[in-house]
C-alpha cells in the first residue's frame, strides 16, 4: 500500500504535459480514471510494470532485480522516493526475453531500396487519387497492390510492407471507406528524394541508444536492453526498406544517423543514387521513357497526367485519354500538358501525341457524374455511350439505371461510381451541382501535434482533482479506501455556521450517512456527517 501512496505522491508532481505523455501511453489515454490514485493502481498493474521495465538498460534492470533505488528508477516510476516497488523488482526477476518473429519481408538494405521505397509511396499517394482503394484490415487490396508491384518490379508483400509505412508516417489514412492521401502526404510529393527519406526515417525511427559494432543490430539491442520486445520497434519492420538495415546488419546510412543525425543519412542516401535526367524520350506509342532515374518534382509533374508503367532506376510512362483527363481534372489545361511534354522532350511532339491531346481536349467533361441528395446521376450528351455503360457486365454492381431525361441514376455514392467507371476505361468527370469539375485529389489534414489533446486535458483533470469540489459518491469512495487500508485522510467538513473546518482523521467505520474516525490532532475519537464533507484526499 505504500507503493502507492509513493506513487500517488510522485504523480501529483508532474507537470500536465509529463503526465498527458505517460497517459498516451494507457490504453485509451486514461479517460475512465478518476483520480491521481485510479492512475497509479493501474501504473502498479502487471501489465504497466511490465512494459516499463522492458525499457530498462541492462545496468537498471540489474539494480531493479537487486532492489537498488536508483533516481532513474524514480523516473521510470518503478521506484518511490526511497525504495523500489515491491512488485516490480519481484516482476523483473521473472520476465524472459522477447525473440523477434520471423520477417517475410525482404531484409537487403541499400541506397537502391531507399529509392525503391520512394518511389513506392510516391505511387501509392497518385493511386489514392486514381483508383478508390477499399478499406480493408489487412492494408491494400491483393488486386490493387498486384498492379501496383507489376509497375515497381516489387513483390506484393514489399508494397503492402510500404503501404503500412505510408500509413505509419500519416502520409495516407483511411477516410469514408477508402485510403486517400492526406494534406501531408501531398506536400511529401514536393520535396527532394533527401528530405522525404528524412520525413518517413524521422517517423519511424524508434531503435533505442545503442554503440554499433560489428555485430547484428538485434543483437546489440538485447545487449543493452535484455528485456526490450523487439517486435515493438518500428525500426526493425521499416529498417531494410529505408537502407538502415541489411540483413541485420547496420549500414552506412544507419552509423551516420547514429553518429549525426537523420538528415546527414538522407543526404549520404541521396548521393548514392545516379545523376536524375532532366529530359524524356517521347515516342510515338505515347509512351514516356527515361534512361535513368527521374527527379522527384519530375515524377510528380509526369504522375498528373501519365500512366507509370515501370519504375526503377529506368522509368517509363504512357499517356492515354484516362491519364489526359486526370491531368485535367486536376486543374492542368491541355496547353500546360503539352508545354510540359514539349520542354522535357525538347523535339515536336509525335503525331499521335498530338491527336490524343486534342481527343481529350474534345471529350473532356462529356460524360459527368453528380451527386445529389436521392443518389448519384451520370449524364453524356452521346445516349449509345449511356446504353453502353448500362449494359456493361462488370459495371452492374453500380445499379445505374435509366432516369427520367434519359440519364442514368443510381443511389451508391457518387465518388464509387466515378472510380468504377475510369476503372472501366470511361473518362468520367465529377461534378457538382453548378456543373463545376471536383477534382478527385482530395486534401485531408492531419495535424501533427506531439500530445493528444485528450491525454493533456485528462491530465489537467487528474491535477486538479483536489482543487475541485468532488462529487459524494467519490469521496465516499476514497473515504472506504482509505478505511479499507487504514489510510490517513484529510477532510473538509462544512459547518452549519458557513465556514469549513478541516480534520486530519484515521477512519474507523462508516455507517449511517456517518462516518467514525479517531482525530489526529487532538487523539481523540470523533464522528461527523457525510453530508457536509466538502472535499478528502489522502495524507
Amino acid at each position: 500500500m505504500s507503493d502507492l501512496l509513493d506513487l500517488a505522491g510522485a504523480l501529483k508532481s508532474k507537470s500536465e504535459e509529463d503526465l498527458a505523455s505517460l497517459l498516451t501511453a494507457i490504453a485509451g489515454e486514461g479517460q475512465a480514471l478518476s483520480d491521481l490514485f485510479d492512475l497509479s493502481r493501474v501504473l502498479l498493474t502487471r501489465r504497466e510494470l511490465e512494459r516499463r521495465i522492458r525499457e530498462l538498460d541492462r545496468a537498471s534492470l540489474e539494480e531493479l532485480k537487486a532492489g537498488n533505488h536508483t533516481t532513474l528508477l524514480q523516473e521510470r516510476m518503478l521506484a518511490g522516493a526511497a525504495n523500489t516497488f515491491e512488485a516490480a523488482t519481484e516482476l523483473a526477476k521473472t520476465l524472459d526475453p522477447v525473440p523477434l518473429k520471423a520477417n517475410k519481408h525482404v531484409q537487403a538494405g541499400s541506397p537502391h531500396s531507399a529509392y525503391e521505397t520512394l518511389m513506392a509511396i510516391t505511387e501509392l499517394l497518385f493511386a489514392c487519387e486514381r483508383n478508390w482503394l477499399s478499406v480493408i484490415r489487412s492494408g491494400l487490396r491483393a488486386q490493387d497492390a498486384k498492379e501496383l508491384a507489376e509497375v515497381l518490379k516489387l513483390p506484393t508483400s514489399e508494397i503492402q510492407l510500404r503501404f503500412a509505412l505510408a500509413q505509419e508516417t500519416g502520409l495516407i489514412i483511411a477516410f469514408e471507406d477508402r485510403f486517400v492521401a492526406t494534406d501531408l502526404g501531398l506536400s511529401w510529393l514536393e520535396e527532394s528524394n533527401a528530405k522525404r527519406w528524412e520525413i518517413i526515417a524521422e517517423r519511424v525511427f524508434d531503435l533505442p541508444e545503442i554503440k554499433l559494432r560489428d555485430l547484428p543490430v538485434l543483437d546489440l539491442v538485447s545487449e543493452e536492453y535484455p528485456l526490450k520486445n523487439p517486435n515493438e520497434l518500428k525500426f526493425f519492420s521499416y529498417g531494410p526498406a529505408l537502407g538502415l538495415l541489411d540483413h541485420g546488419l547496420a549500414t552506412k546510412a544507419l552509423e551516420l544517423s547514429i553518429s549525426n543525425n537523420l538528415e546527414a543519412a538522407a543526404t549520404y542516401l541521396a548521393n548514392e543514387l545516379p545523376t536524375p535526367v532532366e529530359k524524356l524520350i517521347i515516342q510515338a506509342d505515347l509512351s514516356i521513357t527515361s534512361p535513368g532515374p527521374i527527379t522527384p518534382a519530375l515524377h510528380k509533374s509526369l504522375d498528373v497526367f501519365a500512366q507509370s508503367e515501370d519504375l526503377g532506376l529506368a522509368c517509363r510512362f504512357r499517356l492515354s485519354l484516362m491519364s489526359i483527363t486526370h491531368g485535367l481534372e486536376t486543374g492542368l489545361s491541355i496547353q500546360d500538358i503539352e508545354s510540359t511534354l514539349r520542354n522535357l522532350s525538347q523535339h515536336d511532339l509525335p503525331q499521335p501525341v498530338v491527336y490524343l491531346l486534342a481527343e481529350a481536349t474534345k471529350r473532356f467533361g462529356e460524360l459527368t457524374v453528380e451527386g445529389s441528395l436521392l443518389g448519384t446521376i451520370v449524364r453524356c450528351s452521346d445516349k449509345i455511350l449511356l446504353a453502353q455503360i448500362q449494359n456493361e457486365t462488370g459495371l452492374n454492381a453500380l445499379m445505374l439505371r435509366p432516369g427520367a431525361d434519359g440519364e442514368l441514376v443510381s443511389r451508391l455514392a457518387s465518388a464509387l461510381i466515378y472510380f468504377n467507371l475510369r476503372q472501366a476505361g470511361y473518362p468520367a468527370v465529377m461534378i457538382d451541382e453548378t456543373g463545376s469539375i471536383i477534382s478527385p485529389r482530395l486534401r485531408i489534414q492531419t495535424p501533427d501535434v506531439p500530445l493528444s489533446q485528450l491525454a493533456l486535458n485528462k491530465a489537467k483533470q487528474l491535477l486538479s482533482e483536489e482543487s475541485k469540489e468532488p462529487a459524494q459518491d467519490d469521496m465516499l469512495r476514497q473515504l472506504q479506501f482509505a478505511l479499507k487500508n487504514k489510510l490517513r485522510v484529510t477532510l473538509k467538513l462544512q459547518r452549519p455556521e458557513g465556514h469549513e473546518v478541516e480534520y486530519n482523521i484515521e477512519p474507523l467505520g462508516i455507517a449511517g450517512g456517518r462516518i467514525r474516525g479517531r482525530d489526529l490532532d487532538k487523539e481523540a475519537e470523533l464522528t461527523l456527517p457525510l453530508a457536509r464533507v466538502t472535499s478528502v484526499w489522502l495524507s
